[in-house]
Parts: C-alpha cells; structure tokens; sequence
C-alpha cells in the first residue's frame, strides 16, 4: 500500500492541489496530513481524492470545528491531535510534532512501526526500530522547498517528492546569514 504523506500547508491551496494531483498519478491509497492546514476552505483541494484522508490539528489551526466539518464533507476524518492509523498491517502515529519529548518517546517506545510528524517544515526521514518521518512543508515559505513523501507500508522505503521551490520568508526579508 503507498501512503502520501504532507504536513503545514499553511492555506498554500495551490500546493495542496499539486500534492492530491501527485497522489493520484501515483496510485496513493491513502493521504496522512501531519496538522497545520489552518482554513476548512482547504479542503476543497481534496475534492474528488477516492481514498482515505487522515488528518491531525497543527499549533495553528484554530477553528477545529470548521476543519473537522468541513473535511468531513470532502471524505476527510480529523484524528484530533494524534492518530493511529493501521494500514496493511502496519501500524503508524499521527501527529504535528510541536512537542519533541513526545515525539522522541514515541519513537522510543517500540509501538509504531511510523511516526509521522510535521511543525518544523524540514524534510526528515530517520531509520530505526520505528521509522519517523516528517514530509517538509506543502506551504514552502519557511524552507523555500514544497515536498510531500510516499510510503510504501510494504518496505517501508519512503520517497521524498519536491513540489519546487518558492522564497523563503528569510530571503523576502533578507534575513539570511
């Protein structure tokens, strides 16, 4: 089973069109979105996706109601928080990531065979007794890379997948050292 994976889109509705449009070519069956999505409008970019959506709450999205509402009405299911998610036998947290102790503990724990985790933007595959895996940003701003990952819950085997690149806030603001 593939699996694509994104997190911190950030209201970036053209990004999120590029990832479902990946998805798709790409035979994905099922979408894991790591929180930061911020407005319900998003969900429009899911519009016609015939496979699972799980999503999870970022730091930064506030109306949770009108998210989990209106996900719902694009086929999308909001986990709260943290998910667990079992697929083809595999089993997988969810979550943003704004915390790093939990995030390392879970890690520690043996529990899941993944963690998927997004809140720092930046691209990060870590092998080991349970693999963690954090997407990037769909967003692009705070990188200036947009990526999403695919899963393969077969292997394991994760591709990450450059969407391009856009500025940085750190290169609009001329901020980088």
């Amino acid at each position: 089973m593939l699996i694509g994976l994104m997190s911190d889109s950030h209201d970036n509705f053209p990004g999120l069109l590029e990832a479902v449009e990946i998805f798709k070519e790409r035979n994905v069956d099922m979408i894991l979105h790591a929180g930061d999505v911020i407005a319900p409008g998003m969900c429009y970019a899911f519009e016609g996706w015939e496979g699972e959506l799980k999503l999870v709450y970022g730091n930064n999205d506030g109306d949770r109601t009108g998210l989990k509402r209106d996900f719902g009405r694009v086929g999308g299911e909001f986990l709260d928080d943290f998910g667990e998610i079992e697929a083809d036998g595999r089993t997988i947290a969810l979550l943003h990531g704004t915390y790093e102790p939990l995030v390392a503990g879970l890690l520690e724990s043996g529990l899941y065979d993944v963690v998927v985790r997004g809140h720092d933007h930046h691209v990060n595959v870590v092998p080991g007794r349970t693999l963690m895996i954090n997407p990037g940003e769909v967003w692009g701003h705070f990188t200036g890379r947009k990526t999403v990952a695919i899963l393969d819950t077969k292997s394991l085997a994760t591709e990450i997948v450059e969407m391009g690149s856009r500025p940085s806030i750190l290169d609009m603001t001329g901020r980088r050292p």
